[in-house]
């Protein structure tokens, strides 16, 4: 524990950019969520492209 204060002001700048990073992908992930949640309320049962259909129809 008797590190510098500059080293522990380094780790401290490094956790603040990493929390922010985390931030960020957990906003991500949520919009994700909510258009993937969107997509199964609207009950779209026809979610196979027309490549997959052609390919099945084969």
């Amino acid at each position: 524990m008797n590190e510098p204060i500059s080293s522990l002001q380094e780790q401290l700048i490094q956790a603040q950019a990493e929390i922010e990073q985390l931030r960020g992908d957990k906003l991500r992930l949520q919009q994700e969520v909510a258009k993937l949640r969107g997509k199964l309320r609207a009950g779209s049962t026809d979610n196979m492209s027309t490549k997959l259909k052609d390919a099945l129809r084969e």
